[in-house]
Parts: C-alpha cells; structure tokens; sequence
C-alpha cells in the first residue's frame, strides 16, 4: 500500500536524525499510517549505507543563499 507524500524518488533530502543528507529511493512500507522510505546515504569516498526511515524524518535541503 502506498501512501502519498511529498518525498519524491531520486531527490535529496536531510535526514533529521542524523544531519545526513540522503537520496529518496522508493517507499517501501506504511507503519501505523506513516510511510517508510529507503534511503541512501550520500558520503564522500566512503561505502553508501541504505537505511529506511519515516517519511517525516526527511527534510528538503536548504536553498543556499543568493543561489539563482
């Protein structure tokens, strides 16, 4: 079952509780009316790590200041 959001695939996102930014993959479950989202971290050289998290957990990313 899916359930609509905001969060869109392959966009980056905040992830609230660890201040990392990750890419939306797909929605992969609903828990107690709330939808899970795969995510992957998004790291330097380092192995990326897949997570599934609260689509409430996700934030935009902040536009930058005087970004046109």
């Amino acid at each position: 079952m899916k359930v609509k959001t905001s969060i869109k695939h392959g966009t980056k996102y905040v992830y609230a509780k660890l201040g990392a930014i990750v890419v939306a993959i797909q929605q992969v479950a609903v828990v107690k009316g709330l939808a899970m989202w795969e995510v992957e971290r998004v790291s330097g050289a380092g192995p990326k790590k897949r997570l599934i998290v609260s689509a409430r957990a996700l934030m935009p990313l902040p536009v930058a200041v005087g970004a046109n």
